[in-house]
């Protein structure tokens, strides 16, 4: 009776790979087939390059209205295309994707690797990775009201904290000329 159902055992173990792979780390070279049907690098390029106009609307949106003269703008326009240079240069897909290999690593099992490289291959799987970039842009769209909503308490919360520490260095100063 034992022989009998290790034999079973061990046929339906051989037989379902699922088994065998269900809480293992995946392979390299799994992960490294995920992130191409996912298409990860050019995810990783869009965001890169959208980072030069966010970084440009940012500074619009600090100058509050504010115009700059010609050497202000010259100026302002260098250290912007500085920024952008280190973030094309440090956050390219060849530098980065290390470590989205350790992460994916480290965070799915093997099953799970080959139960989405089997869904982003399939026509849905695509459908999600061509319209991911327009969801997020449109996210981030959106976000930008629920931001602007929130910062006029946010920037009250800094003025009255600004104003708290300097009553507070004002009170130190004070205890400090008494004694």
């Amino acid at each position: 009776m034992r022989v009998w159902t290790a034999s079973v055992l061990l046929c339906l173990f051989s037989l379902s790979p699922t088994f065998a792979f269900a809480d293992q780390p995946p392979s390299d070279a799994s992960v490294r087939e995920l992130l191409d049907v996912m298409q990860a690098h050019k995810i990783v390029d869009t965001i890169i390059g959208q980072s030069d106009a966010l970084g440009r609307s940012a500074v619009q949106q600090a100058l509050n209205g504010r115009t700059l003269d010609a050497q202000e703008q010259k100026i302002l326009d260098s250290q912007l295309d500085k920024v952008h240079g280190v973030i094309l240069r440090e956050l390219s897909w060849d530098k980065i994707s290390p470590m989205y290999m350790n992460v994916y690593r480290t965070t799915f099992t093997q099953k799970e690797v080959n139960d989405m490289i089997a869904f982003y291959k399939s026509t849905t799987g695509q459908a999600v990775i061509e319209k991911l970039p327009l969801v997020m842009q449109q996210s981030m769209m959106q976000m930008k009201t629920y931001i602007a909503n929130i910062m006029p308490q946010i920037q009250q919360i800094n003025q009255d904290t600004i104003s708290q520490l300097q009553t507070y260095e004002a009170s130190k100063k004070g205890q400090g000329s008494s004694k």
